[in-house]
């Protein structure tokens, strides 16, 4: 289970998704986001709801990729980085 980057891999192996090109958004930056980025994810979104508690995003290292407000927020922050990526690939 989580923080264990055997689970994080595990399900990206069953979404035949690369690590590098996933975002994990959860509330809990211990086993949410620390364990995404130690298992190599491309990005890990800290939500401000549920298990969040302000000062969560300085306590565990890797610290979050960015922390947003909901699940809103966050959609539209990967849509955000996700444009800037084809962007850049299209500058090349």
């Amino acid at each position: 289970g989580k923080p264990s980057p055997d689970f994080f891999l595990s399900a990206l192996a069953d979404l035949d998704c690369p690590a590098a090109d996933a975002v994990m958004v959860g509330d809990d930056a211990e086993s949410d986001v620390a364990g995404a980025l130690n298992a190599g994810l491309g990005a890990a979104l800290l939500v401000r709801a549920g298990k969040y508690r302000p000062g969560d995003e300085a306590r565990f290292d890797p610290a979050p990729t960015a922390i947003v407000d909901d699940l809103t927020a966050a959609t539209e922050w990967i849509l955000k980085a996700r444009r800037a990526e084809a962007a850049s690939r299209d500058a090349l």
